[in-house]
């Protein structure tokens, strides 16, 4: 008779959540999937309300504000607080998430004093055909370049995005741009997938 299989362990949104906003240290911490931004979105909700600011980039307008003051109520504040303390930039394509990334965000995170940073469909903005992939490469190391050297000196980056490699919502993107979902796949810690429904 063979090893017994371990049983499923459960965890608690709560414990799930906190996980999700504590990347290893040098690391970028990763949610893809169906729900994936929600998800983020929620986990920030008690850190804003405990005082903490938070810096969202959203690419590809991801972000949802009502979503944050529906989580803010479902902990028993008004709505609006944790709102306030939330610091958001919008990037529409690779190029302006460079831009966003590179050079706006270290200013942001000190103006703000946050220590935890939000970045919302970072990979779908690399699905863009008009993009010459050699050029989508370039930036998107870029990207990563800076994430990185935040990460290092001690901000929480947390990726969140509705599509990944293997769970894509609406058609996979060209093959050779799955590469950028995979390699962030590969190098989030933690990384959580969500293989279909809304937390």
């Amino acid at each position: 008779m063979g090893p017994a299989a371990e049983s499923p362990r459960r965890v608690g949104l709560a414990a799930l959540c906190a996980s999700c906003l504590a990347p290893a240290p040098g690391k970028m911490a990763a949610l893809f999937g169906p729900g994936a931004v929600r998800l983020a979105l929620w986990a920030a909700a008690p850190l804003l309300l405990a005082g903490e600011p938070v810096v969202a980039v959203d690419g590809g307008n991801r972000f949802d504000p009502y979503e944050v003051g529906r989580a803010e109520r479902a902990l028993g504040g008004s709505g609006r607080v944790a709102l306030s303390r939330l610091l958001v930039s919008r990037a529409f394509t690779c190029h302006q998430m460079e831009a966003l990334l590179c050079r706006d965000l270290p200013a942001a995170l000190a103006r703000s004093r946050a220590r935890i940073v939000l970045v919302l469909g970072l990979p779908e903005l690399f699905d863009d055909g008009d993009v010459p992939y050699a050029e989508a490469c370039r930036v998107f190391r870029r990207c990563l370049s800076a994430l990185r050297r935040l990460s290092r000196e001690g901000t929480r980056v947390v990726l969140a995005g509705e599509k990944g490699g293997a769970f894509p919502i609406s058609g996979r993107p060209p093959a050779a741009r799955e590469g950028f979902y995979r390699y962030l796949e590969r190098t989030a810690d933690p990384l959580l997938m969500l293989t279909g429904g809304e937390p």
